[in-house]
């Protein structure tokens, strides 16, 4: 599950596809407790947290700005991952 996630795919295709005899929030839970997001996931709390500045006094709006720019990491660094994957299988492919 928590490498479907990290590969960009949706959890209620996960459901549907790949964990058919769970229902969508054991498999939400199951991924968060794992520390798993996906990225639409992620694309939600950055948005949240950005519609959550304007109201923050300094000090909770320091700790918003470090919120997003983790996810933004977190984001990143599985895209790395998932490119370093798909140039290992263009490779196995001879593409």
């Amino acid at each position: 599950m928590k490498s479907l996630v990290k590969e960009g795919k949706q959890i209620t295709k996960i459901v549907k596809e790949d964990f058919p005899q769970y229902d969508y929030w054991d498999i939400l839970y199951q991924l968060y407790d794992a520390g798993a997001q996906s990225a639409q996931g992620v694309k939600w709390m950055i948005t949240n947290r950005l519609n959550q500045l304007p109201d923050a006094d300094a000090r909770v709006g320091k700790i918003i700005i470090r919120e997003i720019n983790d996810l933004i990491w977190y984001l990143y660094d599985n895209y790395k991952n998932n490119q370093r994957k798909l140039e290992t299988i263009r490779d196995a492919l001879g593409e």
